[in-house]
């Protein structure tokens, strides 16, 4: 028999799904469409529109969708919020690409 799989939460952003394992365990999976975000962020990086002026102070470089953000914070047992160089590595990984809207190293 498979798990039951019921809708737990939907914000309007994300759903948050509750599945239920035979053995009588559960696990809440939120997932969202990272879509519009991604072709955002690829249209800002394309364009040059977070360029900076003067100073990289204040400059956008990267949107993160919150589930991804979720897990990161989880994978980092929440240093990612704590400590920038942390941040900073996540965001410089190749594999992070889409997410950034500049071309600059963090």
């Amino acid at each position: 028999m498979s798990k039951v799989k019921t809708i737990f939460d939907h914000d309007g952003v994300s759903t948050t799904y509750f599945e239920e394992e035979q053995d009588g365990s559960f696990s809440l999976n939120k997932v969202m469409d990272a879509s519009p975000v991604l072709e955002k962020n690829k249209r800002e990086y394309n364009e040059g529109v977070n360029n900076p002026t003067h100073s990289a102070i204040g400059r956008k470089v990267a949107s993160i969708p919150l589930t991804v953000w979720q897990n990161w914070i989880k994978e980092t047992n929440g240093e990612i919020q704590k400590d920038p160089a942390v941040l900073a590595r996540y965001l410089n990984d190749p594999d992070n690409k889409y997410f950034r809207t500049h071309k600059s190293n963090i």
